[in-house]
């Protein structure tokens, strides 16, 4: 029999849910609190904990209705450990936006972590969450939502980038973005976001984190929603926390991820309207042409776009209308493609 756990002051038995709100009184100026919501399932039987979160950059919803799906059918009777969500960034959800004027421009909540008890607004819900939440987590899903074109694609961090995690965080990370199930794997090969994510301090601590980018903005995809939902299971099966059996596409392709975008993405250098010449997914070799720009006055074509490494068509720029240094298509380099 599992025992009773205290998450953040909240007793959830074994087999019991619970919800309950991190408060912060007097936080607005008029005396009102804020409160950020977290839910408790802890299983009957002793076992490891996932931590999932959904829209700390408060308009990108996608994950919340495949956590809901799952939410409902999961049985703590049936389960081993624990799952924690939160919703960690009640601010930004309420006003439908990336970043609020409280949060760093343009990175968001995102980029405060792990938080300060007497810093900003934003900077001391992270700090809550992190020194009462996190801590029972022995893994993290951070979950985002990424381009309108890509159902969905999983950041996770390159053995070496944290300079204080053990090897195993890493594999363990890199395992964890297989097991979500989407069909791009992206490895961040160099430090992002300054070490201020939630997953990059995660995995500082030696706790493996992912962030799955989920496609759509403002409705719920089903193949999207579907492949979080299915991810998410994956990873409580291959924890233990429930049955079942993992399912996982075909074929998966690891892109890798660099932090300077010119290295990897044909910049335009002419004004005017853009046309591609390759979609995404496709497999282009370094110099071939990924599109190009005419005039909108002449129709004359001002410039042909090519690529500037061998790689895989990640992104291609969707508003046709662009100026002088704009990205128009990634195309990171293909590590592998892994066969399931």
């Amino acid at each position: 029999m599992s025992e009773p756990l205290t998450v953040a002051g909240l007793t959830v038995g074994p087999g019991e849910l619970k919800r309950s709100v991190l408060s912060f009184p007097d936080f607005w100026p008029d005396g009102q609190s804020l409160e950020v919501p977290y839910t408790v399932l802890r299983g009957s039987k002793p076992g490891k904990t996932l931590y999932v979160q959904v829209a700390q950059h408060g308009s990108e919803i996608m994950g919340l209705e495949s956590v809901r799906r799952l939410m409902a059918e999961l049985d703590p009777a049936e389960m081993r450990g624990t799952i924690i969500y939160c919703l960690p960034n009640p601010l930004a959800f309420r006003e439908k936006v990336r970043a609020t004027m409280f949060d760093p421009q343009p990175g968001g909540m995102n980029r405060v972590w792990p938080g300060r008890l007497d810093g900003s607004l934003t900077e001391r819900m992270a700090y809550r969450i992190w020194t009462e939440l996190v801590p029972h987590a022995d893994e993290v899903v951070d979950l985002h939502t990424g381009s309108l074109y890509c159902p969905a694609w999983v950041f996770y961090e390159a053995d070496g980038v944290s300079e204080k995690a053990p090897r195993e965080t890493a594999q363990r990370s890199e395992e964890m973005a297989r097991l979500f199930g989407a069909p791009i794997l992206y490895v961040e090969t160099e430090p992002y976001g300054g070490r201020k994510t939630l997953r990059a301090c995660c995995v500082d601590k030696g706790v493996p984190a992912i962030v799955p980018e989920l496609g759509g903005h403002g409705y719920f995809d089903e193949e999207t929603v579907g492949i979080a939902y299915q991810g998410l299971k994956n990873i409580m099966m291959d924890l233990g926390i429930i049955r079942g059996k993992v399912k996982l596409p075909r074929k998966q392709v690891k892109l890798k991820w660099r932090a300077d975008p010119k290295v990897y993405a044909a910049h335009t250098q002419k004004g005017g309207v853009f046309i591609p010449t390759v979609k995404l997914g496709d497999n282009v070799e370094k110099g071939q042409e990924v599109g190009y720009v005419y005039s909108p006055r002449t129709f004359q074509v001002l410039e042909q776009l090519r690529a500037p490494q061998d790689g895989y068509v990640f992104t291609i720029r969707q508003n046709p209308v662009v100026q002088p240094g704009d990205s128009l298509v990634a195309v990171p380099e293909v590590l592998e493609w892994l066969e399931n």
